[in-house]
């Protein structure tokens, strides 16, 4: 992710993205399980264009690089907008060549999981041999893909793998003296560790790396020794606390992560009011900070970092049916919880239920109502069914599941805009931050995978100079 081509400076950038975002925040500022009220919203002219609008256009819009012909004048506009503001598509860096060993190791794991595993362990081996790295410190280090898949590529590495989840270390460690040999156990070593930026955590981080290294006859005293900072799936504000750890430690030379779960964002305490973010770790560049002083309300939530997470629009195309089946399973849902409309109750969808839903009978069968305060199972009532007929009113024909998945396409339109915002202010924090501590940095995102394959294909490089 990057700054687009058509903005000189960060400020300027993100002043334009923060106002569309401010414009259109009716796209994404509802949880698709509330969409009616992203549907109310929708302007009469966007409405009428999706009714009209073939298969092929639909599956078109998103792509906001190629031109669409038969939108109007305000369609046209918002594509051209959301064009200007995210960089321009780059082909993945060409797949590296990994160990046959390694892929037989790991052939129960995904397709997906595998390539990301395969591919950042190639990535990271590039850079720690240029780099002269010796240690490495995974961050989630979950069961230790990356890490084995690591040894495979150079058994002289030490790995320090951080995990806070115990069992999961535990596993770790079994699977490393089952499949790895010898020299492997003794150069992996697997913590329980909720990592975080603070002293402590950093405090223990180097006592760890020091005792690995002072076993395997190097000097404890760190300085001497260049670490890496690395991981695969790093999520949400655990990605914060790699730049942070790579900025606060001087022996730790790079820094290579995959951000992904954006929505998991630590929430921000005390925080009542409708202008100021509600994430600890969002923004964080002064540069976007300053575009979203003004604002009356923060365009910033949960939705939105939720649609920064979610498929690209690589995956967007398909066929009518599909799009009809998506809308109308959105639109039926959404327009149950519309229905209840009271904060004690929760819908869930009736377990194993295959009922199609085309009026309130059927609403009522696939459809449970539950009370949020004791869970017991609640009856829809008459108030529901008025509710329902008012509302479905506005969306009869076919219209509102139609328009759901219209409102899926402006979403996937502008998935780019909010991935970028996010991970580009990331970008711009680690380089000021870095500034304010005198460090001088290089720092990019590079793709390193396909989209189709693994849609959060951004990976953070960072490296001293």
């Amino acid at each position: 992710m990057s700054l687009p081509k058509a903005f000189d400076n960060d400020e300027s950038y993100f002043k334009s993205a923060v106002e569309f975002l401010e414009n259109y925040s009716w796209i994404y500022s509802e949880a698709n399980t509330s969409c009616i009220k992203a549907l109310d919203r929708m302007p009469k002219v966007f409405k009428d264009y999706f009714l009209s609008a073939s298969n092929e256009s639909l599956n078109t819009f998103p792509f906001v690089h190629v031109p669409l012909e038969d939108c109007p004048n305000e369609l046209q506009d918002l594509r051209q907008q959301i064009a200007k503001m995210i960089p321009e598509a780059h082909t993945p860096t060409a797949p590296r060549k990994v160990p046959s060993k390694c892929s037989n190791q790991n052939r129960k794991i995904g397709r997906k999981k595998l390539h990301e595993i395969e591919q950042l362990a190639a990535n990271i081996h590039e850079h720690c041999a240029k780099a002269e790295t010796q240690l490495l410190v995974d961050l989630g280090s979950g069961l230790g893909y990356l890490s084995e898949a690591l040894l495979q590529l150079n058994d002289n590495y030490l790995i320090l793998g951080l995990e806070a989840d115990e069992q999961r270390v535990i596993s770790a460690q079994q699977r490393c003296e089952k499949l790895m040999p010898q020299k492997a156990l003794n150069s992996i070593s697997y913590r329980q560790e909720f990592v975080s930026a603070d002293a402590q955590c950093r405090d223990r981080i180097e006592a760890h790396t020091s005792e690995l290294a002072q076993s395997h006859g190097l000097s404890p005293e760190l300085t001497t020794i260049t670490m890496a900072i690395i991981g695969l799936h790093a999520c949400a504000d655990l990605s914060v606390s790699a730049m942070r750890l790579f900025l606060t430690m001087p022996q730790v030379r790079s820094l290579l992560i995959m951000p992904c779960c954006y929505h998991k964002l630590a929430l921000r305490e005390g925080i009542d009011d409708l202008v100021s973010s509600p994430f600890v770790n969002f923004p964080l560049s002064s540069a976007l900070n300053k575009a979203t002083a003004n604002l009356a309300v923060c365009c910033f939530n949960r939705p939105f970092l939720r649609l920064a997470c979610q498929e690209t629009s690589s995956r967007w195309r398909k066929d009518s049916a599909a799009h009809a089946e998506h809308g109308h399973q959105m639109y039926w849902r959404a327009l149950a919880n519309a229905v209840s409309d009271d904060p004690d109750e929760l819908v869930k969808v009736q377990p194993k239920s295959q009922q199609t839903t085309h009026d309130f009978n059927g609403l009522c069968l696939r459809y449970q109502l539950h009370s949020r305060l004791t869970a017991q199972l609640l009856s829809w009532r008459p108030s529901h069914e008025t509710r329902f007929r008012q509302i479905n009113e506005r969306y009869s024909e076919g219209r509102g599941s139609h328009l759901a998945e219209a409102l899926c396409c402006l979403q996937t339109s502008i998935q780019k805009l909010c991935e970028n915002l996010l991970l580009y202010d990331r970008l711009c924090y680690l380089r000021e931050a870095a500034a304010e501590q005198q460090l001088r940095v290089e720092v990019r995102y590079e793709q390193l995978f396909d989209e189709q394959v693994s849609p959060r294909c951004q990976v953070l490089i960072a490296k001293k100079l």
